[in-house]
């Protein structure tokens, strides 16, 4: 690897910092990748007894872009676990120590040995065996509770048995592992999301979209969801509101154009609305969905427009459409937003 490989961030002026010597020996393909320790000070005793002293914190550092570092503690099984901390190239120098054997012996072997469990209950969940790739998504969730594939695995699971109570159970933990909405795991996030909705959990598959968009406001893919699980849900304004940001993102996004087309086909169309088992809709949700299409060209008629979620995560960006700005503008002040 170069031995000017990153920027310090000491001041206003970041320079550059030589890699230490033998630091190349922790790289995989160019990259860092090892476990580290670091000192911290822990009080100790009581009354006159109190002292401090350090104690030994084992991490696992990866290198994920030039200037980037991700840090995960290492739980007592030898596995990262938890959320990361991203630190600078000076803090790693100056404040985190290699452990090298530690490493080879214990760390990369356990890290494997979690890879190997998730990859079996996935196989096995693929292949219907659904007992199976329980138990092994349940080994995997022995070495770290919060391992977000096996976490998706199992809720993806107990939806397909349509064991709702453990669906929902399921969901409250994903919900507070921040890993699981960001930038990895995201057929599984979009296959869960579909699971949800499949078992009748339109409250929580609301909730578990509304999350994702608290760590990213520019996937139409993920407004579509959205407004998917409201109109499921019966909720027409959530529905038309993640409709509008979705199609300003992206016009081009079939699915959405769709779905606008299914709201203006069940306007005052009581059949419709029976067969669909639907409340009636609110004519300025109609009116908006007509405005809309208008602006753009016909895909498909109401009863072929394909009402199914798209795959998550980014789509190709279609442009910003001024017009349709406009009645997402005119929206939001009529809701008082």
């Amino acid at each position: 690897m170069s031995d000017e490989l990153h920027r310090l961030d000491l001041g206003d002026k970041p320079e550059k910092v030589s890699v230490p010597s033998g630091w190349d020996y922790l790289s995989d393909g160019g990259f860092i990748r090892c476990a580290f320790s670091t000192a911290k000070k822990v009080r100790m005793g009581m009354s006159a007894n109190t002292g401090k002293r350090d104690v030994q914190v084992l991490w696992f550092v990866e290198q994920v872009a030039p200037e980037k570092f991700e840090a995960r503690r290492l739980n007592p099984h030898n596995v990262p676990a938890g959320e990361p901390e991203f630190i600078p190239m000076h803090k790693l120098v100056n404040e985190f120590t290699p452990q090298i054997v530690y490493y080879e012996e214990d760390v990369l072997p356990a890290m494997l040995a979690l890879e190997d469990k998730l990859d079996q209950g996935d196989d096995l969940r693929q292949e219907g065996k659904l007992y199976s790739a329980e138990m092994e998504y349940g080994d995997a969730l022995k070495m770290d509770e919060r391992n977000v594939r096996a976490l998706f695995g199992l809720g993806l699971i107990f939806a397909g048995r349509k064991e709702v109570d453990r669906t929902r159970g399921l969901l409250g933990e994903l919900i507070n592992v921040k890993a699981a909405f960001v930038g990895k795991n995201q057929h599984l996030f979009n296959e869960f999301g579909i699971a949800l909705r499949k078992v009748g959990l339109f409250d929580e598959a609301v909730a578990y979209y509304s999350r994702a968009l608290e760590y990213t406001d520019d996937d139409e893919n993920l407004y579509y969801n959205l407004a998917r699980s409201h109109y499921e849900n019966d909720s027409w304004e959530g529905c038309i509101e993640s409709l509008l940001v979705s199609n300003k993102l992206n016009p081009d996004l079939a699915v959405s154009c769709a779905l606008f087309e299914l709201i203006v086909g069940l306007a005052n169309d009581e059949k419709r609305l029976a067969r669909y088992g639907k409340s009636p809709v609110p004519p300025e949700v109609a009116d908006l969905a007509r405005k809309v299409l208008s602006m753009q060209t016909p895909r498909t008629t109401l009863d072929e427009a394909p009402i199914v979620p798209s795959e998550i995560g980014r789509a190709r960006y279609g442009g910003e459409s001024p017009s349709v700005d406009d009645l997402f503008g005119d929206w939001k002040g009529e809701k008082g937003n």
